[in-house]
């Protein structure tokens, strides 16, 4: 067999850089299915040795700078390179053709096996080859691969069988199967050309396919989670472990062997077992809080379904005392990477630490996960802050002229009564009757009894208002209302509305609210006129075209202004004019112009929103909704000339509509 020596090489080409396009050019031409007969003789050592760190795009620089002579030479056109590439084209047709005194025992066997199997062993029958890089061509033939990618002598036998697993797995491994990278570059490409494969279509990396040494059959199931074998003929008594182990390397099968539990020697043929399991990846969990004291919990009052106030239970409090633990913050985990059987990373990311908690009335201890309070008091949640406030208690009425303000929460275990006066920066609890008195609260104001205020006294809190009745009151809330009946009384609330119980009645005065009402009865059977008002979507409206106008106003001035710094340019030229004092004057203008638009339409968005919102307002009646009852949605109206059972209204176009509400 004639094979180039390196002089040889070394005079056609010269030395460096040229001798190693030409053999980036020897294996293009392999890569491109120019099919060379024999193993290529494309580089001496010392060429590998000088390309040592060389970077792709060092290489292509080179390619590029190739003359036309040096071209023609590495796309074949020399006659003489030519036939030195396919000196050793003929194949051998027998075992008495190889001299023994050339090749070892361990590469001849390598021959007769192909030339048993019908193989076209002049792909690798060159004694420079060892017997592990024969086995790797002599494999990829059996599974019908190119193995022209790899049929080098220059490539070690790790190296061809990154690249004949890429090829096994349908892998462009043009993009790696280069003299010029290292295993550990083969490696890292094979690995991010696989990952792409996998995030498309993971099961179409699994596989089934016969060895043809043992016989055994070996795949692949789950997206490359599992690996099983089937033995198909009894294997050799001295077959053990590490042989396995090896054989299944050979076809990519590295990660979470399990050949600890296998007695290989007792398996029969037929017989199918798990080799390898892979491991999925879990994602880490986010960061949490836990509230140690008892019964803290995020929640407002409400009624119940029967129109009770359980407000304790709903209003979570606990009484705690200074360095008492209020919290543990429990820190978001690190995802853990998973892994195929073929020891492919599966991503995985980590969970998402919360902010900490405001640090007003309680501290954060050294561990920096502890929450402890800093004062005795009464500590409550909501919206994610523990608040800690003093509690005044009042175990007897408050009388006419009695005047109460205080920074914290307020309970008044009995009633407050005419002309009273409470104010509190927290709740106020009152457990009797409200008679016409002023409660004001920051936070929610929780009646037990109710309210009959004979039209002269006021309720407001920031939050919710909750009471088993409201008569003749007036009450106002940023949040929610919410009672078993309410009479001829005046009810603002900045969301709902909510009549729940026996009675769950409107009837009389006037109840309005942003986000909607829910009722089971609104005015009476003698027509008492209760008007009910929902949304405020005329207001929106009327911003929205304001909105509109001003947009409209802006966008002209800001076209005079265009108009104006043309004129400059025309007058002083394009190239003096954009320098011009004047012309610079109209640009400050313009710039401010375009901050002022944005922000405009930065309102209109959000205008539109609102529009959106209240568009789907509705008022929802339970069981009826009687004649002469004023209902308004997003400021249309619409009096009921008859009664309507069970039904729900809302705004369309023009006018207010309704549905039944089913059972």
């Amino acid at each position: 067999m004639a094979d180039f020596e390196d002089d040889d090489l070394a005079s056609l080409f010269g030395d460096g850089d040229d001798l190693l396009s030409l053999l980036d050019s020897v294996q293009d031409n392999q890569n491109s299915g120019k099919t060379i007969s024999a193993i290529s003789t494309a580089s001496p050592e010392e060429v590998l040795s000088s390309a040592a760190g060389s970077s792709e795009d060092a290489f292509q620089k080179l390619l590029d700078g190739l003359s036309d002579e040096e071209s023609s030479l590495m796309e074949g056109s020399d006659s003489s390179l030519e036939m030195a590439l396919s000196a050793a084209s003929a194949p051998k047709k027998s075992m008495d053709e190889y001299d023994k005194t050339v090749y070892g025992f361990p590469q001849l066997d390598e021959i007769e096996k192909g030339i048993k199997r019908g193989l076209d062993v002049s792909f690798y029958d060159s004694a420079d080859l060892t017997f592990r890089q024969m086995r790797e061509i002599r494999i990829g033939l059996e599974q019908g691969l190119d193995v022209s990618y790899f049929c080098s002598k220059y490539f070690k036998d790790t190296q061809m069988r990154e690249i004949r697993i890429g090829l096994m797995e349908g892998l462009d491994v043009g993009e790696y199967a280069r003299l010029i990278y290292s295993l550990p570059d083969m490696e890292r490409k094979h690995q991010e050309l696989l990952r792409r494969k996998y995030q498309k279509d993971p099961s179409s990396l699994d596989f089934l396919i016969t060895d043809y040494d043992t016989g055994m059959v070996i795949y692949t199931l789950d997206n490359l989670m599992t690996a099983h074998i089937q033995i198909k003929k009894p294997l050799p008594k001295n077959y053990g472990r590490k042989n396995l182990q090896n054989l299944l390397k050979i076809y990519g099968i590295v990660f979470g062997l399990t050949l600890d539990e296998i007695d290989i020697a007792s398996l029969k043929a037929g017989e199918e077992v798990v080799v390898a399991r892979g491991e999925e990846s879990l994602m880490g969990e986010d960061g949490w809080y836990e509230y140690t004291i008892d019964n803290l919990e995020e929640g407002g009052p409400h009624l119940d379904e029967n129109g009770g106030i359980d407000y304790m239970a709903q209003r979570q409090y606990c009484y705690v005392q200074p360095g008492q633990k209020v919290a543990t913050y429990h820190p978001a985990t690190q995802g853990k990477i998973g892994h195929t059987v073929k020891g492919m990373e599966l991503p995985a990311s980590s969970g998402k630490n919360l902010p900490r908690l405001a640090l007003d009335k309680i501290r954060l201890l050294d561990d920096s996960v502890t929450y402890v309070s800093k004062k005795e008091g009464m500590a409550s949640l909501k919206n994610g802050i523990i608040n800690i406030v003093e509690q005044l208690e009042f175990k007897e009425d408050l009388g006419y002229g009695k005047n109460i303000k205080f920074d914290g929460d307020i309970l008044i275990r009995a009633s407050v009564l005419e002309s009273a006066i409470v104010q509190a920066g927290g709740d106020i609890i009152v457990e009797g009757f409200v008679e016409s008195a002023i409660l004001k609260a920051g936070k929610d104001i929780i009646l037990r009894k109710g309210c009959n205020a004979d039209g002269k006294g006021e309720l407001e809190a920031g939050g919710n208002i909750v009471a088993a009745f409201f008569e003749n009151a007036n009450v106002t809330a940023g949040g929610n209302v919410e009672a078993n009946y309410i009479l001829n009384s005046n009810i603002c609330a900045g969301n709902k509305v909510l009549t729940k119980g026996s009675r769950s009645l409107i009837s009389g005065g006037r109840v309005m609210a942003g986000e909607g009402v829910e009722c089971g009865t609104v005015g009476n059977k003698f027509q008492l006129r209760t008007v009910v008002e929902v949304g405020s979507l005329s207001e929106v409206k009327e911003k929205s075209a304001q909105l509109y106008r001003r947009r409209k106003e802006l966008e002209a001035e800001m076209e005079k202004v265009r108009v104006g710094m043309a004129a400059v340019l025309r007058k002083v030229g394009a190239l003096n004019g954009r320098t011009n004092p004047i012309y610079l004057k109209f640009q400050d203008v313009l710039e401010q112009q375009k901050l002022e638009l944005r922000a405009l339409n930065e309102e209109a968005e959000k205008a539109d929103e609102e529009v959106i919102h209240e568009s789907r307002l509705f008022i929802k009646v339970e069981n009826t909704a009687f004649e002469n009852s004023k209902l308004c949605i997003n400021g249309i109206s619409r009096i009921l000339k008859q009664d309507v059972v069970r039904a729900r209204f809302f705004a369309r176009g023009r006018e207010i509509a309704y549905d039944n509400i089913m059972n």
